[in-house]
């Protein structure tokens, strides 16, 4: 080789991967994995901002179903996969909870992902069917007072955020509701229908149907102010369990070590689609308030959010699978 073309080729050799690196992403079709069934509440959520994430992106956004094992498979699916963003988790905040669910975990929920951001929040409900004798929350204390375990409440699962909301009532309220865990908020409503159990914690979306028709009432909301399409229904916290507060989030995680650029990027790109009034009018028919969380936010908020649920069934006794 004449030593004259030495220079051109180390140029070539410096600037090739600089000249990768600076292929603004995404530069191809983004997966987000939801680890549940198709059509779960999980990816409902999902797909509420998603067709304008992808707008924002200018790439499309395949949504990949992968369930099992209360959606660890699909969990440790991205936790194994390539850190560069273009394969995504969209789960439930059980994702935090997972530790205290299971014994024996194939990946570290909280240390082996980049939090992105949040789909949203979603209130939830506790509802009785229309012909209990319960009418209000202060009701269903006391009668659970009066008689310690002889009340129940269902979920849709063990270790969900459900769950979780009757066992803090629990703790804060010091009585004992026993919980009917059930697999997924279908069955639940049947049985609370029926009369088979008395209470159920649910989102609202899943139970407005049946409390506009009829044959839920509603006796509280968990978050701390009442909700446009529940107006007449008081919160928990207005019904004797002071600064109680809680909403179902629904999240969006990257592998670990996924490039700060890109995360902020997917963030932005839900937060842009999040302030769009056509998606602010979707999501608040489903009773859904959309969230501004940059990553570092819903970082801090998920690690918070672990914390406390942790410690929760530590104080409820809930035990690890």
């Amino acid at each position: 080789m004449k030593l004259h073309h030495l220079p051109l080729l180390a140029a070539i050799l410096i600037s090739g991967p600089n000249a990768m690196a600076a292929t603004p992403f995404p530069a191809q079709p983004v997966r987000i994995v939801v680890p549940h069934q198709a059509g779960s509440t999980t990816e409902t959520f999902g797909r509420m901002l998603t067709p304008e994430m992808s707008t924002l992106l200018g790439q499309p956004i395949v949504i990949e179903s992968r369930p099992g094992a209360a959606g660890t498979i699909g969990a440790r699916d991205v936790a194994l996969s390539k850190p560069d963003g273009y394969t995504g988790l969209m789960n439930a905040s059980i994702q935090v909870m997972y530790p205290g669910i299971f014994k024996t975990l194939h990946f570290d929920p909280m240390k082996d992902f980049t939090p992105v951001g949040v789909f949203g929040f979603a209130p939830m409900v506790a509802v009785v069917r229309a012909q209990s004798p319960i009418k209000s929350f202060r009701d269903l204390i006391e009668a659970a007072r009066a008689k310690p375990a002889s009340i129940t409440f269902a979920s849709g699962g063990l270790g969900s955020l459900p769950h979780l909301v009757g066992e803090l009532v629990n703790v804060r309220s010091g009585v004992r509701i026993s919980h009917i865990p059930y697999n997924g908020t279908g069955q639940a409503l049947t049985d609370v229908l029926g009369g088979h159990v008395e209470v159920l914690y649910a989102s609202v979306a899943s139970a407005l149907p049946q409390i506009k028709g009829g044959k839920l009432r509603a006796l509280a909301v968990t978050s701390a102010a009442r909700i446009d399409l529940l107006p007449d229904v008081p919160t928990i916290a207005e019904s004797g369990i002071p600064d109680f507060d809680v909403t179902s989030w629904y999240g969006y995680w990257v592998p670990k070590d996924t490039p700060r650029d890109v995360v902020e990027r997917l963030n932005q790109s839900m937060r842009d689609a999040s302030a769009m009034p056509a998606v602010v009018r979707r999501l608040s028919t489903e009773g859904i308030i959309p969230s501004k969380m940059d990553a570092d936010e819903f970082a801090a908020f998920a690690a918070a959010e672990n914390r406390k649920w942790l410690d929760v069934m530590k104080q409820a006794d809930v035990q690890p699978n």
